[in-house]
């Protein structure tokens, strides 16, 4: 470490710099992004410890310091110019890369490496290396690699009375130990709360700040990680300061929060925050949020009213399964199967969105169970959002220290640790078949469908809340990437592919990026045009018919859901006698609605309704007399869904048949010229399609941007 002093004081300048590290893909390029969507709560929390020390005059004297951080989803991380930049600017460098969980630790060991070719000061802390050293103790061979070449381990968390000061003096005096081991839990009460940075937010899509009110979790949940690096106490932040600086933020101009605990639910101030929150909304400062917390949080007197009253928007619930048999099996006891549907139809009577964590290939899932599973998530509990994730034994928890000790085969990537990837070989599924499942689960909940189904029956005052948030998990579940860990429009540098693969040559990596671009335009050209009419179809603006349509939706997804069990079974005989007649008069019913709703609307609606299901009726009943094998399930499923629910829709509402009729023209000139045919009609037709494409387009772009 090379020393610089500033002429005036002839103080050593010091520049402490965190970074949160990306992960790589499967090509072995890190994650940078345009725009982000979640802004690290480490990385500030990390700034703010430190910004501190300094204004209490706690850094040693002979040091001028300041502190600057780096998320390298939006930022990038170029190690020549971060060096050169601070040589240039005569200050020594201090690197801590923070918040380094398993799947980034790849990258955080390439970035430590490189860090320290300059001789510069490398700190790693985060949740891999504390969960790895608390169960492993310091001799884990990616640890041990590590300190081999100089980089310091921080195992534990550092708001602890002279713990981070003590660690940082170190690094600036050159006498950094191999690791530092915090034992104690901290008590966080006094720890600082860090305000908005205006800086660090406009890197993502929507300028959301980060709290965390407490840390730990009461459960023991044999997959976690944070009972083993956070514990089982839970420890709580100052409400007061916590809610001060929330009216500061506000004042600033940021109003929308993400609070980070594990679970919200559990932490002993919870009550003290809405109280403080609903008496800011009562002045004028509406504050919104969303929380994580557990299936048994709406049994909690008052809790509900109180985050609705105080703000909240969406609550992410730790649902895991929906057999019981795997919850029993991975310690989540605190689950009740049961009384899903009964919890989210609580928090949607207070106005609230729910938002799932689903965790596929537990003990006891198979291809067709998950398939199950997401069906009656759409259709029977009917939740909002889900977020699915491949059973990972992530370092840290019970479940990797039994199968490390087991000698179970397991991976050795810890870039795969990122529950996109299988780890272990699972016993009901062969090898690449789980993530399919993960796949076919995104693809199924996130169907045009079942969208449509949660726009229409979300509260109305969740309607754009709820558009966005399905509109971001279609546009990536399209590109076939977590949700959570993607940010908008991918940047990638050629230089900085991971250490263990060959650097791609130009004319290689440009074929890349221009395969990558078109992908992309792709992806935002297909969910532009299906959430045109997504939203034509479920705009709040039509009234009874939008309810109408509701209900049209909540019968099919029933409908559908009886069909889905029919095709996998393929124990006909059993469906027949359980299911089959249940499904036709289900559909009559169904027709039956649809007719007396539309009268209630409009006569002329209902007459052209009647129209098209007169000739239905007898198909359908006709039905009963089929066995009813594979083609003939899929055969009603069609007609169920083609022939009854998309023509309620094209009678209902003109602009969806119009923009129907629209997309079935591009279609066929898109086959006109594949196969060289001239059509004359096509000339004539285009100016109104031209002006259809532009009239919707920008009306649609514009009430999405507005919200309105």
């Amino acid at each position: 470490m090379r020393l610089f002093f500033d002429k005036k004081t002839q103080k050593k300048k010091v520049k402490i710099l965190y970074i949160l590290p990306s992960h790589y893909d499967d090509d072995g390029y890190p994650y940078h992004f345009w725009k982000g969507l979640l802004p690290s709560n480490t990385l500030v929390c990390m700034r703010a410890l430190t910004e501190k020390l300094i204004d209490e005059g706690k850094i040693d004297k002979q040091f001028d310091v300041h502190v600057e951080i780096i998320d390298e989803f939006v930022h990038g991380v170029d190690v020549d110019r971060i060096v050169s930049n601070s040589r240039r600017q005569k200050e020594d460098l201090v690197v801590g890369l923070v918040g380094v969980q398993t799947n980034m630790f790849a990258r955080a060991t390439d970035l430590a490496l490189m860090l320290r070719k300059y001789h510069i000061p490398v700190i790693i802390g985060g949740f891999h290396v504390s969960g790895v050293m608390k169960l492993f103790g310091p001799d884990a061979p990616d640890l041990k690699f590590l300190m081999d070449r100089g980089v310091s381990l921080v195992c534990g968390e550092v708001e602890g009375d002279g713990v981070l000061l003590s660690i940082l003096n170190d690094a600036m005096n050159n006498r950094l130990q191999s690791y530092y081991i915090i034992k104690e839990a901290p008590n966080i009460e006094d720890a600082p709360i860090p305000l908005a940075d205006p800086q660090y937010l406009k890197h993502f899509m929507q300028p959301m700040c980060t709290i965390d009110t407490s840390r730990g979790c009461p459960f023991n949940c044999s997959f976690c990680t944070i009972i083993n690096v956070q514990g089982r106490k839970l420890r709580c932040r100052s409400a007061e300061k916590i809610l001060e600086a929330i009216e500061k933020n506000y004042d600033n101009g940021f109003f929308s929060y993400f609070f980070t605990d594990d679970n919200m639910s559990r932490s002993a101030i919870w009550k003290d925050i809405f109280s403080g929150l609903i008496e800011l909304r009562k002045k004028g400062k509406k504050i919104r949020f969303m929380m994580q917390i557990d299936t048994q949080a709406w049994k909690i007197p008052d809790f509900v009213r109180m985050a609705s009253e105080a703000g909240c928007y969406l609550v992410f619930v730790g649902m895991e399964s929906i057999n019981p048999q795997n919850l029993i099996l991975m310690k989540k006891t605190q689950n009740k199967t049961s009384e899903y549907a009964e919890m989210v139809e609580t928090w949607h009577k207070a106005g609230i969105l729910v938002h799932v964590g689903y965790i596929v290939g537990m003990p006891c899932d198979t291809p067709q169970s998950i398939h199950q599973d997401v069906t009656l998530l759409k259709s029977g509990v009917k939740v909002d959002e889900a977020s699915f994730f491949i059973m990972t034994p992530l370092p840290g928890s019970k479940d990797h220290k039994d199968r490390i000790e087991g000698g179970e085969e397991i991976s050795a990537d810890y870039n795969e640790y990122d529950s996109c990837h299988e780890t272990f070989p699972h016993p009901n599924f062969r090898e690449g078949e789980l993530r399919k499942s993960w796949l076919k689960a995104w693809s199924l909940f996130y169907s045009k469908d079942n969208i449509i189904d949660v726009l229409l029956r979300c509260p109305p005052e969740q309607y754009w809340n709820a558009f966005w948030l399905t509109l971001w998990n279609r546009y990536s579940t399209l590109l076939n990437n977590h949700p959570m860990s993607m940010g908008f429009l991918r940047k990638k540098k050629r230089m900085e592919r991971r250490s263990s693969m060959i650097i791609e040559s130009r004319r290689e990596f440009l074929h890349r990026r221009i395969k990558d671009f078109i992908t992309q335009v792709k992806v935002i050209m297909r969910v532009f045009y299906e959430y045109q009419e997504i939203w034509l179809l479920t705009r709040k603006q039509l009234n009874e018919k939008r309810e109408s349509l509701a209900s049209a939706y909540s019968y099919l997804q029933e409908i559908r859901s009886r069909l889905v069990q029919g095709l996998q079974s393929n124990q006909y005989t059993q469906f027949v006698a359980q299911e089959y007649e249940q499904i036709i008069q289900k559909t009559n019913e169904l027709m039956l609605r649809l007719s007396q709703t539309s009268g209630k609307i409009n006569h002329k609606i209902q007459w052209k309704l009647e129209q098209q299901l007169n000739g239905l009726k007898d198909q359908i009943n006709g039905f009963k007399s089929r066995v009813p094998n594979f083609d003939n399930l899929v055969r009603l499923d069609s007609i169920v869904r083609k022939r009854i629910i998309y023509s309620y829709e094209e009678i209902m509402i003109k602009s969806v048949a119009h923009r129907r009729k629209v997309n079935r023209w591009w279609i066929g000139l898109k086959h006109d010229l594949s196969v060289g045919r001239f059509r004359l009609r096509n000339v004539f037709y285009f100016p109104e399609v031209l002006f259809f494409e532009l009239f919707t387009g920008l009306r649609f772009a514009i009430s999405a941007v507005r919200m309105k």
